[in-house]
């Protein structure tokens, strides 16, 4: 389910915020699973082509995410977006977007990174957070 509300760039980027300057923790290696309340993602430099990062949350909690800007090389590479774990319905391929909001329909979330082998990766960054699943409500889709 796409995200377009203030609130939640808001939360979002103030989450981002505390991620990066009191915890400074990213995670760039090719995928894994991520269980922390929040985090980002940032691209992967290496020779693996997909990288798949699968975002747990505990039971009662959603994911929320945001791409701040994504300006990938459309042809080569993309980030795809999975409601649930690895092969759930996808919100599809993106390669470009600026203010890209997710959320999940449960406590789990897939960000898949696929790129061409002959093309270097490009740089990129996902936000997440959990988020009670019965805050729905205000400006949410």
């Amino acid at each position: 389910m796409r995200l377009s509300s203030t609130f939640t760039w808001a939360l979002l980027f103030s989450t981002a915020a505390l991620v990066s300057t009191a915890q400074n923790k990213g995670y760039s290696d090719c995928g894994g699973l991520l269980t922390d309340l929040s985090g980002r993602i940032s691209n992967y430099i290496g020779p693996k082509t997909v990288c798949v990062w699968t975002i747990q949350m505990t039971p009662g909690l959603d994911v929320a995410m945001a791409i701040p800007g994504l300006n990938l090389t459309c042809l080569k590479e993309y980030v795809e977006i999975q409601d649930g774990p690895p092969g759930s319905a996808s919100y599809g391929k993106i390669c470009e977007g600026l203010g890209l909001t997710f959320r999940s329909s449960s406590n789990i979330l897939t960000v898949k990174y696929t790129r061409k082998p002959d093309h270097p990766a490009s740089s990129f960054d996902v936000y997440y957070y959990g988020e009670p699943e019965g805050s729905r409500g205000q400006g949410h889709c």
